[in-house]
């Protein structure tokens, strides 16, 4: 189950509020019914969650806000917050279920890119391009789309993008092989995003979802979404509503022959199940017409063909201890489908292990 995977190994280290309120959570089932008809691949324990924290964001004064380090100075300690939890649920149970089976989790977490970016920066190279042509699946708000107007730091490996970006991100460097850091960010000449429900990065609405997927405790995400949002809005990237599979050909062929094609997905695979497969096969199929790249970042849970993976991912998956997401770059040409797993990293992007050998 979803919630108790989330309670025992997730949550604790990550926000200790959620961990509380899922340990009671799990047997509560008269407020886990707010989250029914959501399919599995879904997360409705994520949903419903996000739901609860989207409704107190916008009244901060409700009791159960005192929990959220974000919304109070001097938040209440977690252990107490699931009474008050169960009551917010169930008062507000009609707007939680319309939210719940209106929404999907967006986090739109920036500091991703701080993992990717390296792996995009390969591509016109791979390619033999000196610019490329992105095409984002799964792009929330497109603030993954902006990678290019960020600035990285990698601590002692070294710094990445514009000096002077407002987004700066910080990006923990583990292991002995250091990522690529390319002078400067890939010259990106054409970029468009797809998702079946694109945020619009001037609506208030949509925004607050954002920022209330983002789990209580984390307030650092919190700021980093926060300002890219505020850079976004200066220039917000074109994103198309549409199904990942059914509509992105259409946006492959717009990217200009001159071009290199870069697709990049960031944790999308996890949620599209049942379509995963349909969703490789159509890149693959782009692939064999006209040379491209997929750059894919995602959950060991979500990613594919693990079972063609180097050692090292396979030994991480035979471990049983996987606590991370895998950043890999994909080549699709005439000839098929050559993937180069290049690093692991944290699921929210706060470090990365470059695991490829060094060019």
């Amino acid at each position: 189950m979803v919630l108790a995977h989330l309670a025992k190994h997730d949550f604790p280290t990550r926000s200790p509020l959620y961990a509380a309120i899922a340990r009671e959570l799990l047997d509560d089932d008269e407020v886990l019914a707010l989250a029914t008809g959501v399919a599995w691949h879904e997360l409705p324990p994520m949903l419903l969650l996000a739901a609860v924290r989207h409704l107190l964001i916008a009244a901060p004064t409700e009791p159960l806000a005192a929990f959220h380090a974000d919304l109070t100075e001097n938040p209440r300690p977690p252990e107490e917050a699931y009474p008050l939890f169960r009551e917010f649920a169930l008062r507000h149970g009609d707007e939680i279920t319309a939210l719940v089976r209106s929404r999907a989790i967006q986090t739109n977490e920036v500091l991703r890119c701080a993992c990717y970016m390296p792996a995009v920066a390969l591509v016109p190279g791979a390619l033999g391009t000196a610019e490329i042509g992105l095409v984002d699946v799964g792009s929330s708000a497109g603030l993954g789309m902006l990678l290019d107007h960020y600035a990285y730091d990698y601590g002692a490996a070294g710094s990445a993008g514009p000096a002077g970006a407002p987004v700066r991100l910080r990006c923990e460097v583990r292991g002995e092989v250091p990522p690529p850091l390319a002078a400067a960010p890939p010259r990106i000449a054409h970029r468009v995003g797809l998702d079946r429900a694109p945020v619009d990065v001037r609506d208030p609405d949509a925004t607050r979802w954002l920022r209330a997927s983002v789990w209580p405790g984390q307030g650092s995400r919190v700021e980093l979404l926060l300002g890219a949002l505020e850079a976004a809005r200066a220039d917000p990237p074109r994103i198309v509503a549409g199904d990942a599979v059914r509509d992105l050909p259409a946006l492959l062929d717009e990217v200009p022959p001159e071009l290199g094609v870069c697709v990049t997905t960031s944790v999308v695979l996890t949620y599209l199940g049942s379509e995963r497969a349909a969703f490789a096969a159509a890149l693959e199929e782009a692939g064999r017409r006209r040379p491209m790249a997929w750059v894919a970042y995602d959950t060991t849970h979500g990613i594919d063909r693990i079972e063609d993976a180097p050692p090292w991912v396979r030994a991480l998956m035979d471990s049983g201890k996987v606590d991370c997401a895998l950043v890999r770059l994909s080549l699709l040409t005439a000839a098929g489908r050559e993937d180069r797993w290049l690093a692991r990293s944290g699921y929210h992007g706060e470090w990365i292990e470059w695991m490829d050998a060094p060019d």
